[in-house]
């Protein structure tokens, strides 16, 4: 009996031990102590349940730069930020450190505790769903794809037969939305976007499937009333 209850003692001991590791992208071994999980705002206004590319990557790029933090990590959804802070880096350098990116970007940043953590620090581990630096870039692309299908659905209740052009427009108007979300940081690359949007659709469209997808896009990428 002792010899058994040593067996689970030592079984015990190994899983806390275990739970104590997370890995980096590198692979290097850090404390899950290291790792501090925060809600943010940063899920996409034209996307439900989807992160906000554009918006968090100069969030995650700026708390890359800082000494004191390792990675920077947007999940999926865009609700929660995953920090591998340094070694060492203690309670008052966190919170000043988020404090100043958080005044920068404005935004808020509030630390996740107790049984939201540990869900938490369940998914990173598997890193499935996460996303550091310019690979939110990949979330650009998904929102690009839900807002050129949506532009579709509003032209193709105008115009019917837009829909049997579909797929092949929903590629082409996509790529265009990503270089938007992905490259524009000036009005001028914006309207070149919007340019290469109309050129694509006088190209595929004839004039009333044409005239329905521009007044679509007047509309906004965001959805109206009861759009998915």
């Amino acid at each position: 009996m002792r010899r058994l209850s040593n067996t689970f003692l030592m079984a015990a001991l190994l899983f806390a031990s275990a739970m104590l590791w997370a890995r980096t992208s590198d692979g290097r071994s850090v404390s899950s102590n290291q790792i501090g999980f925060y809600r943010v705002p940063l899920a996409c206004p034209a996307a439900r349940n989807l992160g906000c590319g554009s918006g968090a990557k100069p969030v995650l790029l700026a708390l890359q730069k800082k000494d004191t933090i390792q990675e920077a990590w947007l999940d999926h959804p865009g609700t929660t930020l995953a920090i591998v802070w340094n070694k060492g880096v203690g309670f008052n350098s966190r919170t000043a450190e988020l404090q100043s990116v958080a005044e920068e970007r404005g935004i808020s940043l509030h630390e996740l505790m107790g049984a939201q953590r540990d869900e938490k620090l369940k998914s990173f581990k598997s890193r499935k769903g996460w996303y550091r630096g310019a690979e939110v870039d990949q979330l650009s692309e998904e929102e690009a794809m839900v807002i050129a299908d949506r532009l579709i659905r509003r032209a193709a209740t105008k115009a019917p037969t837009i829909a049997g052009k579909a797929e092949k427009l929903k590629l082409a108007v996509s790529q265009v939305i990503r270089e938007q979300l992905t490259g524009c940081t000036s009005t001028e690359c914006r309207d070149n976007c919007h340019k290469k949007l109309v050129g694509i659709a006088r190209k595929e469209l004839n004039d009333d499937e044409f005239n329905a997808l521009i007044e679509a896009e007047k509309l906004g990428p965001r959805p109206v009333g009861d759009e998915q």
